[in-house]
C-alpha cells in the first residue's frame, strides 16, 4: 500500500504542491489528471524520491520511503520519466538491460536475459533490439523505456510503477497497448500511478482519477464519480459533453468546439 500524507513542496514561499493526501492499494491503477503546471510531474518526482518534500510523508507498505535502501526500492519501485536524455549510442537491448542492474552484480544471469526478451516483446520493440536508441522515433523510444522499467520490476510482487506521460509520443495503437499493459499489471497486484492528458483513456483504463489544479488535489474517485462537465471545466477550462458508452459503461467526454473567432491573426 502507498500512503501519501500532506505532501507539500514550495520554492521560495511559492507552493508547487500543497497538502496532497491519498492512499493506493495493491491492484489499483490511478491516473493523475490536470492542466499544464498543475503539479502532476512534481508529485511523481516526490513518489520517486527525486524531489524532496517541504512537508509530509510517503509510506510504502507501512514503511517510510526514506527508510528503504536504494537497492531495496529499486526492486519494488520503478519510474518511467516524462523525458529521457540518452546521448550515448546504446542499443535497445542494452537500454532495457539497464532495468536489470539491481538484480545482478557484474554479468547478467540467464533469467535477466529472458526478462529483457519478455519485456521487449510485450512492448513491441523486440524487432528493434539491435537498433541504436538514437535512431528511433519518439514513440519507439517511449516503448523501449517502458520495457526497461518493466524489466526492473519483472516477476517482483507488490510493485509500484510510476508513469509520467508514458504515451505522449505514441500512436493510438500503442497508447492503448501501453495502458492495457498497465491495467493488466494492476490486475496482478501492482500499484500503478500514471500522469495522463487524455481524459477518455484515463477513464477507460484507470480505477481512480486524481484531479489536480494549482498544486492541490481537487477530486479523487472513480471515473463515473469525478467526470462531469462542471469538474472538467473547473480543472481544464473547457466545456464538454459527458457520455456513458452503453456497451462498456465507460464514461467519456466530447469537447465542445472552442470559439477562436475573436483572436487576432495579424496580417494572415
Amino acid at each position: 500500500m502507498l500512503v501519501a500524507e500532506n505532501l507539500t513542496y514550495s520554492i521560495k514561499k511559492h507552493s508547487i504542491l500543497k497538502g496532497i493526501n491519498f492512499v493506493i492499494q495493491p491492484g489499483e491503477m490511478v491516473a493523475l489528471l490536470g492542466a499544464n503546471g498543475a503539479g502532476k510531474s512534481t508529485l511523481i518526482k516526490m513518489l520517486n524520491a527525486e524531489q524532496s518534500l517541504s512537508e509530509g510523508k510517503i509510506s510504502l507498505f507501512g514503511t517510510d520511503l526514506k527508510s528503504y535502501s536504494p537497492l531495496s526500492l529499486a526492486k519494488m519501485r520503478a519510474t518511467m520519466a516524462q523525458h529521457h536524455h540518452v546521448s550515448a549510442d546504446f542499443t535497445v537491448a542494452e537500454i532495457v538491460m539497464m532495468g536489470r542492474y539491481p538484480h545482478y552484480n557484474s554479468n547478467p544471469k540467464k533469467e535477466d536475459l529472458l526478462v529483457v526478451q519478455e519485456t521487449m516483446s510485450l512492448c513491441g520493440v523486440d524487432h528493434l533490439e539491435q537498433r541504436s536508441i538514437l535512431s528511433l522515433s519518439g514513440g519507439e523510444k517511449q516503448r523501449v523505456h517502458l520495457a526497461r522499467v518493466l524489466a526492473q520490476l519483472w516477476k517482483q510482487p507488490n510493485c509500484l510503477l510510476l508513469l509520467d506521460e508514458p504515451i505522449s509520443a505514441m500512436d493510438i495503437r500503442f497508447q492503448h497497448h501501453t495502458l492495457a499493459l498497465a491495467r493488466a499489471l494492476a490486475d496482478r497486484g501492482w500499484m500503478i500511478v500514471a500522469v495522463l492528458h487524455d481524459i477518455n483513456l484515463a477513464a477507460q483504463y484507470a480505477d481512480r482519477l486524481l484531479l489536480m489544479k494549482n498544486g492541490r488535489k481537487l477530486m479523487d474517485g472513480t471515473p463515473s464519480e469525478v467526470i462531469n462537465s462542471r469538474n472538467i471545466y473547473t480543472i481544464f477550462g473547457i466545456d464538454v459533453e459527458v457520455v456513458v458508452n452503453p456497451k462498456t459503461l465507460h464514461t467519456y467526454i466530447v469537447p465542445k468546439t472552442v470559439d477562436v473567432s475573436g483572436c487576432s491573426f495579424g496580417m494572415m
